[in-house]
């Protein structure tokens, strides 16, 4: 009867150790000593021999695996990093776009209101030539009628609707800046529900 030394591999396997080796060293996860007929001793070693082959052949296929495996995540990793790049690219296009559509919106809420401003002033400038045109006309009425009782009477009418001809222009252009806000208002509302519906299928 002999003593032989064997070793387990991680995977498991037993296998006979000849000469000093490094119980430290991996792939080795144990080692044991047993007893074993002395007519075993060729044959046990010749299976050693085999079964360190196979070793050798699964740690070369072990290698090659992680090495796949890293190659793997690489792609992955920079296939990762041009998707993000791309969105960031759309997102920053549809920033630009609803920063010049806003830009456009802004202008034309500006120009709309200073068409109404110029309308406005224009239509109670023709209101006050009328009145003091009408005011130069009361003589010429009062002497036609003669009853020179009537001019103060005239000119009190002609003032009264100037007044009310102001007043009526005024609440006509209050309207008209309340309708150029709310078209205002409702075209940034349109634009922000874009914006967002862009940014959500990117």
């Amino acid at each position: 009867m002999a003593t032989q030394k064997y070793m387990y591999l991680n995977n498991g396997k037993k296998v006979p150790v000849y000469g000093n080796t490094n119980t430290h060293s991996m792939p080795y996860r144990t080692y044991v000593t047993e007893t074993v007929p002395d007519n075993t001793g060729m044959s046990t070693k010749k299976t050693s021999a085999g079964r360190q082959t196979v070793t050798a052949s699964e740690d070369d296929g072990a290698a090659k695996l992680a090495e796949e495996m890293r190659k793997k995540r690489e792609a992955e990793q920079a296939k990762a990093a041009e998707e993000a790049r791309c969105r960031q690219e759309r997102i920053n296009a549809i920033n630009a776009n609803r920063d010049r559509e806003r830009k456009l919106i802004g202008e034309n809420f500006e120009a709309q209101k200073k068409a109404a401003g110029l309308t406005n002033r224009d239509n109670l400038r023709q209101l006050y030539i009328a009145y003091m045109q009408g005011l130069q006309g009361v003589p010429q009425k009062t002497a036609m009628w003669g009853a020179g009782g009537e001019i103060e009477s005239l000119k009190n009418r002609s003032r009264l609707n100037y007044e009310s001809g102001r007043a009526q222009e005024n609440r006509n252009y209050a309207g008209i800046l309340g309708d150029i806000q709310q078209k205002y208002n409702d075209d940034l509302n349109e634009l922000e529900r874009k914006y967002l519906q862009q940014l959500l299928n990117v």
